[in-house]
């Protein structure tokens, strides 16, 4: 089963029947609701630590890493939290941050 974004699913009624340009922006305007209590505790670290790589907020939280990234993985897709990398000089992987998203 794919997971789906808010974003992605539309309830409509008969009685309210929209244009799908409506539906869009009617879409853009709203922010999703952060359900999970984890979701709202790793955007407020966010918020209150600045950018932070996956093993630092691991560290910070002493949560799962897996569930981690379940958490920052609901988080952007419901765009709360957005992600980057730094720009490498040397070999190697670059470091992946976190931050949130305005």
């Amino acid at each position: 089963m794919c997971p789906m974004s808010n974003n992605q699913i539309l309830k409509v009624t008969e009685k309210e029947s929209r244009a799908p340009s409506e539906l869009k922006s009617a879409l853009e305007k709203e922010k999703p609701v952060i359900v999970h209590e984890l979701d709202r505790n790793v955007l407020e670290i966010l918020k209150n630590q600045g950018p932070l790589t996956r093993s630092k907020l691991v560290s910070i939280t002493g949560i799962a890493r897996s569930t981690l990234y379940d958490s920052l993985l609901r988080l952007i897709l419901k765009g709360y939290v957005a992600r980057f990398s730094e720009e490498r000089r040397r070999r190697g992987r670059p470091k992946v941050y976190y931050k949130v998203a305005h």
